[in-house]
This record gives C-alpha cells, sequence and structure tokens, in this order.
C-alpha cells in the first residue's frame, strides 16, 4: 500500500473517530459475511457502528489520535465497534458472543480509558440507562414520600395527645 493512499484511509478513520470515547477492538476472524451483517444490525439498533479496518491504517489511525493500548492486539482481521453509549456497545457485543461463539474482544477503550476484555462483559452486567434513572428516580421518590410521612408524623401525635386529653376530661366529669 502506497504512503498517500495509507495516510489518506488514516485521516479519513482518524475523522470518524474523532471524538469517540468508546472503541472496541474485536476480532473478527471466523465470522461469515451474514454474521458481520447481523451483528452490524444489532449495535446500528442501538446506535452504535462497526468498522472493519485494516491493521496498519488502524495502528497509524490510533497513534494519531493519541488512543493507547490497541497496538499489541492488531493482528489478524479486526472491527472496531465505537458509539456514545459504552453499556449499549457491550450489552450488544456480548448478547451477540452468546449466540454465535464470536466475535472475540481483543482491547477496548471505554469513556477514554484503556480497559481490559473482560471489562466488556462485567458493563455487559450493569443495568441500562432505564433502568439507572429509574432507581434513582425510585430512591428520590422514596426519600420525599419518607419526609412527607414525618411531616405528617408530628401534627397527628399532637391531635392524639390532645385527643387523650380530652377524653380523660370526660372520665373526670
Amino acid at each position: 500500500m502506497s504512503k498517500v493512499l495509507r495516510k489518506k484511509m488514516v485521516d479519513e478513520l482518524a475523522e470518524k473517530f474523532k471524538g469517540q470515547k468508546n472503541l472496541v477492538l474485536v476480532d473478527t476472524k471466523g465470522l461469515t459475511a451474514r454474521q458481520a451483517t447481523e451483528l452490524r444490525a444489532e449495535l446500528r439498533e442501538s446506535k452504535v457502528q462497526m468498522r472493519a479496518v485494516k491493521n496498519s491504517v488502524a495502528l497509524y489511525t490510533f497513534r494519531k489520535l493519541g488512543v493507547e493500548g490497541f497496538d499489541k492486539s492488531l493482528t489478524g482481521m479486526n472491527a472496531v465497534i465505537y458509539g456514545a453509549d459504552p453499556l449499549a456497545i457491550a450489552k450488544r457485543l456480548v448478547a451477540y458472543k452468546e449466540k454465535n461463539q464470536r466475535p472475540e474482544v481483543r482491547a477496548a477503550v471505554i469513556e477514554g480509558k484503556p480497559v481490559s476484555p473482560a471489562a466488556i462483559g462485567d458493563l455487559a452486567k450493569l443495568p441500562g440507562r432505564e433502568e439507572m434513572l429509574a432507581q434513582v428516580l425510585g430512591l428520590m421518590n422514596g426519600v420525599t414520600a419518607q419526609f412527607v410521612s414525618t411531616l405528617n408524623e408530628i401534627p397527628r401525635k399532637f391531635v392524639g395527645t390532645l385527643q387523650a386529653v380530652a377524653d380523660k376530661d370526660k372520665e373526670k366529669k
């Protein structure tokens, strides 16, 4: 490959990956064309993309972007999966791998930090964004309800005490 062509490919790939904080390098060896298309379709549902990369072009692209941790993993047939939501990437990738035993995660950068391939599996076990928001709202609602209950308790006890005094007065008469 000529240097001019490689430079153009590196620039194009760097433009595509620019600003991406979540990049996962996967081994696509053994994936059929149908499986690769199916994986891409599943990833697209979560607004995640997959791009097959030539190792030398990927190496120079990652160096240009300052992404570390991929150099040693760039062997064989690879693709880069990228998107804004790291949970969506991990969940879709792990779910697809459970069905097809491929692709293997070689390296990953999540939120701009290199992580081990095993971390992708751990990340997939976390609840999704909607589930986390529901949990936070549930906690906030619980605190509010408890606060209102506490505020209502003071007048209720006061009224109860007044009623007890009134009942005691009636008994004396």
